[in-house]
């Protein structure tokens, strides 16, 4: 993999952006500057900071379709990769809104889902026309730390956080974590690595951890360095907890803060999830509502705002049949990742993000729920990884039609 294919000057990645890349990086700035806490009673309420949010969202759709009508790939990513059934599922999120506890809640955040998305496939089909796939990824890398350190400097200022402190570091994860295995495989410039792999092994997330340990496993069945260095490593760690103890390592990691080892002693993720499934079995085909239903479960903790699972938000707020369309997207997306029409370097690479991706629905608020947490870079790095996969697959579509036709002007030329 040569370096240099990944070059991306700064004056490039503002200027070619277009529209939809420049509602992205104002949303970063936006929404660093208006977000704040909010408790479980004013989840719902509008007020200045959701009028902000309401109007982004707007701007996103009004991007995103004028791009749909105007762009023919644009088009083929979304009715012809695992996209579509992220499509299909947020159409049912709306549909949800007939019967929902909450009507206009869920066809609101249905619509914020939908134009993100849109946005967001807009953006990357509009960048893969004018970069190279390598500067496309470098691309997605400098938005990532573009969107970190926009959020540290205005939190540090709001809030005197330190600008590199255990609190940024927890602060950042959802907007690190998700580009870890993008920033560690990939041959990009050393700020792209020094922001986000730091701040990713220091996130303090049980959830990002095991996403990474997950994405690590295909690096092990891979020949080269990657599979030396995890297997030394593996040996390395299991070396020290057997000289420090079991016990005190969890105390460290897992149950960092807490005064005991056990279910009792945990953030009460078990609790969510009992209340959650009573919920689901109240309404369990259809749901009672996309994140509306969700509202009698996060009750629980007034700094709740979901479930932090994507697919038991998906359960609760759109029932067994929202949950199969999420379902196969994923199955989709690890399909995508895995492609034969992948460069092998980019396919491990993408692999390892998805299993990533996945966790973090598992135990971070995200896909399957509203437009929060992980949900925005997960859909960034998903959208990437369906948008290079159609690059490569048109690229060979491309080559087979060409030596078609020229098998058959040879053909042509030998009866004459």
């Amino acid at each position: 993999m040569n370096k240099e294919e990944y070059n991306l000057s700064l004056r490039s990645f503002f200027s070619v952006v277009g529209l939809p890349g420049f509602i992205l990086l104002m949303r970063s700035l936006i929404m660093a500057l208006i977000s704040r806490q909010r408790s479980f009673s004013e989840a719902t309420a509008v007020d200045a900071s959701a009028s902000i949010q309401i109007l982004l969202a707007v701007l996103a759709f009004g991007a995103g379709v004028y791009y749909f009508f105007r762009n023919p790939r644009l088009r083929v990513l979304l009715f012809d990769s695992p996209l579509k059934w992220f499509i299909v599922y947020t159409l049912w999120c709306a549909a949800t809104a007939l019967w929902s506890v909450n009507g206009k809640l869920s066809l609101y955040r249905a619509f914020e889902v939908l134009a993100w998305t849109l946005l967001l496939s807009a953006l990357l089909t509009h960048l893969i026309e004018r970069l190279s796939v390598y500067q496309v990824i470098t691309w997605v890398l400098y938005y990532a730390v573009f969107d970190i350190l926009t959020n540290i400097f205005i939190s540090s200022l709001r809030y005197g956080i330190p600008l590199f402190s255990i609190a940024t570091l927890a602060n950042e994860q959802f907007r690190s974590t998700t580009f870890f295995f993008l920033a560690l495989l990939i041959p990009v410039g050393w700020l792209i690595k020094i922001i986000i792999l730091p701040i990713s092994i220091f996130s303090l997330s049980n959830t990002a951890y095991a996403g990474i340990a997950g994405g690590l496993v295909p690096l092990v069945f891979e020949k080269g360095r990657w599979r030396r260095i995890i297997i030394m490593t593996g040996i390395i760690v299991l070396i020290a907890i057997s000289a420090v103890g079991v016990e005190k390592v969890l105390l460290q990691t897992i149950f960092y803060g807490h005064t005991g080892i056990g279910s009792e002693y945990t953030t009460g993720r078990d609790k969510i999830f009992d209340a959650a499934m009573q919920n689901a079995i109240e309404n369990p085909w259809l749901g009672k509502g996309f994140v509306a239903g969700e509202m009698g479960v996060i009750k629980l903790r007034s700094t709740l705002m979901s479930v932090h699972n994507g697919f038991l938000s998906a359960l609760v707020g759109t029932g067994l049949i929202g949950l199969f369309f999420l379902i196969i997207f994923f199955i989709r997306l690890f399909l995508c990742a895995g492609s034969k029409y992948l460069p092998p370097e980019l396919k491990i690479t993408f692999f390892s993000s998805v299993i990533l991706i996945t966790v973090h629905t598992l135990g971070n608020p995200g896909i399957g729920a509203r437009v929060y947490g992980t949900w925005l870079p997960a859909m960034l790095v998903a959208t990437l990884i369906c948008v290079v996969q159609q690059y490569y697959k048109q690229e060979a579509y491309n080559i087979q039609t060409f030596q078609e036709d020229m098998g058959k002007l040879r053909s042509t030329l030998d009866l004459q």
